[in-house]
């Protein structure tokens, strides 16, 4: 009934273009929340009955490798668990990179003699 009821309301294309969309999604400038929802959503669309071990790859071939190639080192089972992974990385980086560019924004000198004056 299912399987009927798309055929009768969608255009013939709809299930082709999702999977081609699925195929080609690359996180880009999403952030790792957007990707994933995106990615989740398609796979919906798609109605993809895959192993999970599949959608893992899936997923991690889409990421950006700063985040993909650090998250393939951990240990994980469960695409739950790849995309807490995920976010993880994503914030530790972030919040590393805003620890960076704070430091670097003040002169040493500045640096020093505000830890001096103290």
């Amino acid at each position: 009934m299912k399987a009927k009821l798309k055929a009768w309301l969608l255009p013939p294309s709809y299930i082709q273009d999702s999977y081609a969309q699925l195929h080609n999604l690359f996180q880009g400038s999403m952030s790792v929340d957007e990707y994933t929802q995106e990615f989740e959503k398609l796979l919906i669309k798609c109605d993809i009955q895959e192993p999970e071990y599949q959608t893992i790859v899936r997923y991690l071939g889409g990421l950006n490798p700063k985040y993909s190639n650090v998250v393939e080192l951990r240990g994980y089972s469960t695409f739950d668990e790849v995309c807490l992974l995920t976010h993880t990385v994503e914030k530790q980086r972030k919040s590393k990179s805003f620890q960076c560019e704070f430091s670097q924004s003040l002169p040493f000198e500045q640096t020093f003699t505000l830890s001096t004056n103290l």
